[in-house]
């Protein structure tokens, strides 16, 4: 353990006193603000700690309900510091602002989105689904300039930042859309050699259209749930019917767990790669009409925060 860590900890035991538990350590860090799990007279407390240890926190919320909804948002409630909720967080060389009441973001993907980024290679057609305020499409983008990044996104919210954060990144080869993924994606047969799916809770019933839209050899990024004790079979047997039903075949080439859900439940990822006999030649034209339709439409004027 580190001192930093042991400092921390030691404010909490004298704070909390008989309260502490290991539970309250835990806290996630977007740029200046600090994201507890606690409220009240304990969540002060922490709020403290957290801002004694780490000078760069300006403000700390706390978790005011679990991630829902269609759009994946979480409330938050204004504990400590100054009143803000506009985060500028950096990662893998890269820097994302948004709202954290009105976007989803998880700090604790970084390392997939590395990943994911290290996999990835130049000259690639990317498909980012469910692309949110557009981590995983910003940072292959950056690494890979010659790739052509399409990142679909439904909430409004996500996609104004996603706007932002690809002009703050510099990654103009990223083409932003907002809308469903299931029609976009469909209408992009044959066109994708790698598809990032970063939405575990139902990516099942995306599946399909990922599939429609993956050229021969695509690799997608599937994330899903499973039961802890054997959390790769399911998915990775769904997968492989579902292709062969449409007359594919899928192949896990990669796998690992991504973090522990619950006591019964871990998140996970399976890169399968796609294989097609029969080719839609017509999916590389899918940029020359469906994208300048795309660029036709105004985007939105507002500014973020706002």
């Amino acid at each position: 353990m580190d001192k930093v860590q042991s400092d921390y900890r030691e404010l909490l035991r004298k704070g909390l006193k008989d309260e502490y538990d290991s539970s309250v350590r835990g806290y996630d860090v977007l740029g200046s603000i600090a994201v507890i799990g606690e409220r009240g007279k304990r969540g002060r407390v922490i709020a403290d700690a957290v801002m004694k240890i780490n000078k760069n926190v300006k403000t700390v919320v706390s978790k005011a309900g679990a991630v829902k909804g269609r759009y994946r948002k979480r409330e938050f409630e204004f504990v400590a510091g100054e009143r803000n909720f506009i985060a500028d967080y950096k990662e893998n060389g890269c820097t994302f602002r948004f709202d954290i009441r009105k976007t989803f973001f998880s700090s604790r993907l970084s390392f997939e989105r590395k990943r994911i980024t290290e996999l990835s290679r130049d000259n690639e057609h990317v498909v980012v689904m469910f692309a949110g305020i557009g981590p995983f499409a910003i940072e292959i983008a950056k690494r890979n300039r010659n790739s052509e990044i399409v990142a679909v996104e439904l909430n409004r919210d996500s996609y104004k930042y996603m706007l932002e954060n690809i002009r703050i990144n510099k990654t103009a080869n990223v083409e932003p859309i907002l809308g469903d993924a299931k029609s976009i994606v469909e209408g992009m047969a044959d066109w994708a050699d790698r598809i990032v799916m970063p939405l575990p809770m139902s990516a099942d019933k995306f599946l399909k259209s990922a599939i429609i839209a993956a050229r021969n050899g695509c690799i997608i990024h599937y994330y899903s749930f499973g039961n802890s004790a054997d959390p790769f079979s399911e998915s990775g047997r769904m997968a492989r019917e579902l292709a062969k039903s449409m007359g594919f075949t899928a192949r896990v080439v990669g796998k690992r767990v991504v973090r522990p859900y619950s006591k019964d439940t871990s998140e996970i990822v399976l890169d399968i790669r796609i294989g097609k006999k029969n080719k839609n030649k017509s999916g590389r034209k899918w940029k020359d009409t469906e994208l300048k339709r795309i660029k036709g439409r105004k985007r939105m004027e507002r500014k973020p925060g706002k």
